[in-house]
This record gives structure tokens, C-alpha cells and sequence, in this order.
């Protein structure tokens, strides 16, 4: 059966819509001022795919602001960790060339539109990265393909062949050890009764914020020290171990805890997570630590456990990356760890000089 609903535009104006869904065709839609026409086309669309009447526009008359309501509608995205930055993202190509029907979208429009798009400034007045940029082509190629092969409205994905923009990598500095102590009891001193917790959590297990925030207390095995980390990015659950101390903190949070609440770090006007942002600020303030933020912490995890010797698998399974060459990036060896390498060698050559 057709699904028929009113959809109301930006400018006030009201239209009815039809989509018809049935096992085995791609799906097919239709709009119109009068809901009438809508119900009669589908009712005639219905049959036509049923008899093996019905042929397929090939998107000569689809725009992608067809496609991307049925890419929504469909609950395609509905599985990304970042839906609402996918769908802010979609509505940018909405805006901008949404009127276009799709065969009219070449490699050249869109790089035009990416050129326009590079040239952006955000609402902190600077221009916008070459690689959120690349984000937002990322998410407009992946509606194209299920144009391709879902609707079958087109033969091809304009976005293939796009290059990707270069993109330089974010630097993460971490710490050094007198500013662990420093941000540690800065922490302590801060009106937010969970900071110190969180950042001790964070620097003792590379967890990333919002799976420390998202915490809950059925998810800490306090006999065997370990936290289970439900819902990460990548959609993996994994268990991280917790140290003495933090075993500590969070059984005086247990004894101080709201029943109501599930959330270890709960907020106390509602039933969501905290914000930590304006007593992270201020913490490192008083620590006198500049250019460092909270995802850091993740980065001085990975290159404190690679000074200590811990492999790359037991970082990656700590750490929750899919590859290795993600906890690359989060490993950055210092100079003065990594000098016995060239000492060795130097250690060799002197040798073998004194033996000629």
C-alpha cells in the first residue's frame, strides 16, 4: 500500500505526497498540490508494478530533493552515530541544488558546489576545513548510491570519481607529567562534583568522553575492576579495566548517588548527561595548561601505553579502534623514547670501529 501524508515546505505552502513501496521495485513517489491526484496516481502506480507495466522515469524528472526525503524518510541514516549531522549535511545539498533532477547533476556541478562550499565560513567566522568538506560530499555520495541501487533512479554516482580535497591532520599535544598532576588537582578543586572522576577515567583507560559520560552504574563490575563500554563509535561494545583509584572514586559517587538515575554522571536538573565543557575550561586554567582539549587525554593514553611498552593490539582492543592505522594517529612517540633505537646503532658502529 501507498504511503500518502501532507508535507508542509519552508515558504508555508502545503503539498501531498505518495510513496509506494512493494517488495522487489524500488520505491516510487509523487507529489501534488491536491491530495486527490496523489491517491489516484498511486492507486494506478500500484497496479502497473503489480502487472509489469510500470516503467521507471530513470530520474529524468526526480530532483534530490526527492531523493533525499525518500534517503530520510526511509530510515536509511537512522544507524549513523552522527544522523543529525548527516541530515545537516543533506539539507545544505536541499538548499543548494536540490531543484536539480538528478541527471542534470554532473562531476562538474559538484565540483562547483564544492569550490562554493570550501569557501563557507562557519559560525566561528573561519573557513570551513578541507575535510569537513570532504564529510559533506561523503554524505551526498551515499544518498547517490541508493539512488543507484536502491531506487534504481540513476546509473551512476556523480560523486565517484570526485578526488578528495587534502585534509591536514589535527595535532594533539599531551602531557607532560607535571601537567597530569596539575590538571588532576585542578580537577579536584572544581565546583563540578564529577570532573576529577571523568578525567581520571579518561587518563587512565583512553576512553572517549562520551562513552565516559554514558556510563551507567550496572555497567561497572567493581569485583573485577572493569567497565563495560555498551554503545562506542564504531558500534563495537567493549570492556576496558579501571584502575585502584578509580574503583575508589566511584564507589564514594555509588554512596552519594540519585536512585532515579541511571547515569553514573548524571545531571541533577534532568535525566541526561552532564555538560563538563564550562569546568573543563576552567580546570585547565588553573592548571595553566594552554592548546589541550578534553579528546587529548585520548592521544596521551595511546602514547604513554607505547612508552611502556604495550603493543598495538592491546592498545587498539583498549583504545576500541577498528584498524591499526587509527591508533597510529593516536600514538605519537616522543624523541627521547625512541633515541635507544639510534643508540643501538651508534653503540654497534663504535664497536665494530674499535675492532678494525
Amino acid at each position: 500500500m501507498a504511503s500518502i501524508y501532507q508535507r508542509t515546505n519552508k515558504d508555508g505552502s502545503k503539498v501531498w505526497r505518495a510513496v509506494i513501496r512493494i517488495k522487489g521495485h524500488p520505491a516510487v513517489c509523487q507529489h501534488d498540490e491536491r491530495k486527490q491526484v496523489v491517491e489516484d496516481w498511486a492507486r494506478r502506480t500500484e497496479l502497473e508494478i503489480k502487472e509489469g507495466r510500470y516503467k521507471q522515469n530513470k530520474g529524468k524528472e526526480n530532483t534530490l530533493k526527492d531523493l533525499i526525503d525518500i534517503y530520510i524518510q526511509d530510515g536509511v541514516i537512522g544507524h549513523h552515530k552522527a544522523a543529525s549531522d548527516t541530515i545537516r549535511q543533506l539539507n545544505h545539498f536541499r538548499e543548494t541544488i536540490g531543484d536539480y533532477a538528478l541527471i542534470y547533476i554532473t562531476p562538474e556541478l559538484l565540483l562547483s558546489e564544492r569550490k562554493k562550499l570550501s569557501e563557507t565560513r562557519s559560525n566561528r567566522k573561519n573557513l570551513l576545513n578541507p575535510a569537513t568538506v570532504n564529510r559533506y560530499f561523503a554524505t551526498l555520495g551515499g544518498a547517490f548510491r541508493y539512488a543507484c541501487k536502491n531506487l534504481r533512479w540513476i546509473e551512476e554516482n556523480p560523486c565517484t570519481n570526485l578526488l578528495k580535497l587534502k585534509s591536514k591532520p589535527k595535532e594533539r599535544r599531551t602531557l607532560v607529567e607535571n601537567e597530569e598532576i596539575r590538571l588532576l588537582q585542578a580537577c579536584k578543586e572544581s565546583q563540578s562534583p564529577y570532573l576529577y572522576c571523568i578525567v581520571l577515567i579518561a587518563l587512565t583507560t583512553g576512553a572517549r568522553k562520551s562513552e565516559i559520560l554514558n556510563l551507567t552504574w550496572d555497567s561497572i563490575d567493581f569485583n573485577n575492576k572493569i567497565a563495560h563500554i555498551k554503545d562506542s563509535k564504531n558500534g563495537r561494545p567493549r570492556r576496558v579495566g579501571l584502575v585502584k583509584s578509580v574503583i575508589e572514586e566511584l564507589k564514594r559517587l555509588f554512596t552519594l548517588r540519585d536512585h532515579s538515575k541511571s547515569l553514573i554522571f548524571a545531571s541533577k536538573t534532568a535525566f541526561g548527561k552532564i555538560d563538563i565543557k564550562k569546568s573543563w575550561i576552567s580546570a585547565l586554567s588553573r592548571a595553566n595548561i594552554k592548546n589541550f582539549v578534553f579528546h587529548g587525554l585520548r592521544h596521551h593514553f595511546c602514547s604513554v601505553g607505547g612508552e611502556f611498552g604495550a603493543s598495538g593490539t592491546q592498545l587498539r582492543a583498549q583504545l576500541g579502534h577498528s584498524s591499526s592505522k587509527m591508533t597510529d594517529l593516536y600514538s605519537h612517540a616522543e624523541a627521547n623514547s625512541t633515541r635507544f633505537i639510534g643508540e643501538a646503532i651508534e653503540n654497534r658502529l663504535m664497536r665494530e670501529e674499535n675492532e678494525i
